[in-house]
């Protein structure tokens, strides 16, 4: 009885363990969606011409602007930003996004081996019923 136990608490383990990378993995994907249309933004120069630029200023209202995209302000940590090139940040956001998609793919490696794990553990509990019938 207590190696059921075990085994019921680690495949609850392994269940909660699977949901919560499938949770990051979300965050991350969305993460990544967003990085990529920031760079893809930097790397475009079309918007400079458009007199269709608008900025959120809050509350659901938005202003008509002008993007100035030569210099970046950026986040360094800690609520400090400075300013920069706009080809140091975009270097700066090609390096992020290939770091979040080695994370990316490092957590589809962990999803994966807890997923062999907890079907292992279920086929393991499924053949000791079947051995009592």
């Amino acid at each position: 009885m207590a190696g059921e136990n075990e085994l019921m608490e680690q495949i609850e383990y392994l269940k909660n363990l699977i949901e919560n990378i499938d949770s990051r993995l979300n965050l991350l994907m969305k993460t990544l969606e967003e990085s990529a249309d920031t760079l893809a933004l930097l790397k475009d120069n079309d918007y400079k011409n458009s007199n269709d630029v608008k900025i959120s200023i809050g509350s659901g209202l938005f202003s008509k602007a002008t993007l100035d995209t030569e210099k970046i302000v950026v986040p360094i940590g800690s609520s400090i930003y400075i300013e920069e090139e706009r080809e140091k940040t975009i270097q700066r956001m090609e390096e992020n996004i290939k770091s979040l998609q080695d994370t990316y793919n490092n957590l589809i490696k962990q999803k994966q081996t807890a997923q062999n794990n907890y079907d292992a553990l279920m086929y393991s509990i499924q053949r000791s019923q079947e051995g009592r019938s």
